[in-house]
């Protein structure tokens, strides 16, 4: 009886056992696949996280760009209104001047010239001013052709680090495969031997004790038929050495 139900406890306790060594192996493998699941869901959040931080970036660095350009284009505007103003404050001297040299002498009749030459160079050099003036205007769309060409530019290259997007998310880690729980049946198996065995020593157990039994009332307490079979006959009678000591 005992080794069956320590046969039926050992196959409980061992079924358990088992059961919770594949537990904590499977919440190892739980534990593993979370930690990774984080580490890929922080990466997600940090890279679409550093792509609007680059979007800002970007905003901002077009405006100072688009800004710096303006202000170049500003700065050509005012350097070719102060050239024309230069010019036109000479072109008014020389045609003061040429004018002042318009003036002739009548002599007889005959008109001499007074002045002529300096008339003649204040209409070259007032030419001159009027060239410098139309090269000045050319020079300055130039200018400011190539201070919004590079504010473009600029603008274009901080666009291109930012025209692909956040970028592709990395695979997921891949779902683990957990261990299969031991199967019941073995411990049930032992369960039921043991439960045989103790049922089995149980059965004996009575067995031998309801024989013991029987055979002490033969022997302590018999009837009185058979004291009578086995007793000795005198001549007084029945021998009382031979009377059962438990009837008196």
């Amino acid at each position: 009886m005992l080794m069956g139900a320590s046969q039926m406890v050992g196959a409980i306790a061992g079924h358990n056992n088992q059961v919770a060594q594949v537990d904590a192996q499977n919440r190892n493998i739980l534990s593993g696949y979370n930690q990774r699941k984080a580490a890929y869901e922080k990466s997600n959040l940090d890279r679409v996280g550093l792509y609007a931080a680059k979007l800002i970036d970007v905003d901002i660095g077009q405006d100072e760009a688009a800004l710096s350009a303006r202000k170049a284009e500003s700065q050509v505007d005012l350097e070719e209104d102060m050239a024309l103003r230069a010019i036109l404050a000479q072109d008014e001297e020389l045609q003061l001047k040429q004018m002042q040299a318009m003036s002739f002498a009548n002599e007889g009749g005959r008109a001499r010239s007074y002045g002529v030459n300096q008339a003649r160079l204040a209409s070259r050099q007032r030419g001159k001013l009027d060239a410098a003036a139309d090269e000045l205007a050319i020079q300055s769309y130039i200018n400011k052709r190539q201070a919004r060409q590079k504010g473009d530019k600029a603008r274009l290259d901080l666009y291109r680090n930012v025209n692909q997007g956040a970028g592709v998310a990395g695979p997921a880690p891949d779902v683990p495969e957990y261990l299969d729980y031991p199967s019941p049946i073995g411990a049930i198996a032992g369960v039921a031997m043991g439960a045989l065995s103790v049922a089995s020593g149980a059965g004996a157990f009575s067995n031998l004790g309801s024989g013991a039994g029987a055979g002490a009332s033969k022997i302590i307490n018999p009837g009185a038929e058979a004291i009578n079979k086995t007793a000795i006959t005198t001549s007084r009678g029945i021998s009382p050495n031979l009377l059962n000591p438990t009837v008196g």
